[in-house]
Parts: structure tokens; C-alpha cells; sequence
């Protein structure tokens, strides 16, 4: 679901200047519940329902057109903090330096990312400005717009499904075979914010799928 928060990020035209990012726990158990034919009569089966504690990792991704930026693993049961993502911002720049070289050297790189608490703090703004990024307008609650959401982790769940994992090491291992398996296509073509964007001024601020 999405939800416009104005028109300003409309003005930017070159895409190829963004570099967006977004956090997503992996489950160690990606089997699907069971799909059911029922005759209109026949009651459902019961089948018991995911653990919500179950054993899973967060990864991180960092990706512009051009392809894979950073990504990086919080080790089992931590969670992202301020602290944690402005070390990860350091290591993605550095990254990016090697990568891109001509997007860091010109002016403002656009950063687009989560506006949870940990990347809105006075010293993550001070450490993206102190690095010479600029910060892309994000309205609250809207994965629709973040192209992370609704185009990187959607093909990743895909390729997730059904797999199961012992260890954290097996799931890093998973997400560096979904990693090789997408051409340079699947970056350039997964950021069509003008498209997202254009769909929300039309909906007038609506929700939408």
C-alpha cells in the first residue's frame, strides 16, 4: 500500500542519481501455507499457524540502476539501530566511491531509504550531509514507493519460497544465489519511480495496491 506526500519529488528527472535502500528479515522457513480446493460445502482444514518467533535475519540492501551497491547482515536476533546504519552508510559510500565514482564526486548523490527513526536522527542527517547526500522526500508508510519493496524484496520472496534454512550462513547463502542470478536488467528497469509517483498525484492521495 502507498500514500502520496506531495508533488516535490516529482522534480527529480535523472534516476540514475538514485541510490535507494531498505531492511528486510529473512525467515529461516519460507514454506507457503497449503492452498485448499474445497467443495462449497466442505469445511476448511486447520493448519497451525507460523511461529511469529521463528528464527530469521535482517539484511540490508543498497542498489541504484546501475546494479548491487551494499548489503550487509545484522547477526541473529539484532535489529537495526541509528548506530548501526550509520556504520552501514560508511561502508556503502566507500562502496560507492569504487562503483560509481562519477555519482559520489558529483553533487548531492539522492539517497532514497526508510524514514523510520533510526535514519531521521539529527546525527544520521548530519552524517548523510557531512558525505553529500541528499535525502529524497519519503511519505510514511508507502513500500508502493520505495523501489526496494515493491521490486527487490518482491522477486526476492519469490525466490525465497519454500526454501528452509539451518543457520544464518545458509540464508546468507541464499540471498548471494538470488544476487547472481538477476542481469543488470533487473536494477535498471526495478526503478520506475516516475510511474510509482505519477500513481499517487493521479489517486489524489489514496491508498493503492
Amino acid at each position: 500500500m502507498g500514500k502520496t506526500g506531495g508533488r516535490a519529488c516529482l522534480e527529480y528527472k535523472d534516476l540514475n542519481w538514485i541510490v535507494t535502500c531498505e531492511e528486510k528479515w529473512i525467515l529461516y522457513n519460507n514454506w507457503p501455507q497449503p492452498a485448499q480446493w474445497l467443495d462449497w460445502e466442505e469445511a476448511p482444514k486447520h493448519f497451525p499457524k507460523p511461529n511469529l518467533h521463528q528464527k530469521k535475519v535482517m539484511v540490508t540492501v543498497w542498489w541504484s540502476a546501475a546494479g548491487l551497491t551494499h548489503y550487509g547482515f545484522l547477526t541473529h536476533g539484532e535489529t537495526i539501530t541509528s548506530e548501526k546504519y550509520a556504520q552501514q552508510i560508511d561502508e556503502m559510500h566507500r562502496k560507492l566511491q569504487w562503483l560509481q565514482p562519477a555519482l559520489v564526486n558529483r553533487k548531492d548523490p539522492i539517497l532514497l531509504h526508510n524514514n523510520g527513526w533510526p535514519y531521521v536522527k539529527q546525527p544520521m542527517l548530519q552524517k548523510l550531509n557531512k558525505l553529500g547526500y541528499k535525502v529524497l522526500p519519503h511519505p510514511p508508510y508507502s513500500p508502493d514507493l520505495l523501489p526496494t519493496d515493491y521490486h527487490f524484496f518482491k522477486h526476492l520472496d519469490n525466490f525465497l519460497q519454500g526454501k528452509c534454512f539451518h543457520n544464518q550462513q545458509d540464508a546468507e547463502n541464499a540471498f548471494q544465489e538470488f544476487i547472481k542470478s538477476q542481469n543488470m536488467d533487473f536494477y535498471a528497469t526495478g526503478i520506475k519511480l516516475t510511474s510509482c509517483w505519477q500513481k499517487c498525484v493521479d489517486c489524489n492521495g489514496s491508498y493503492f495496491d
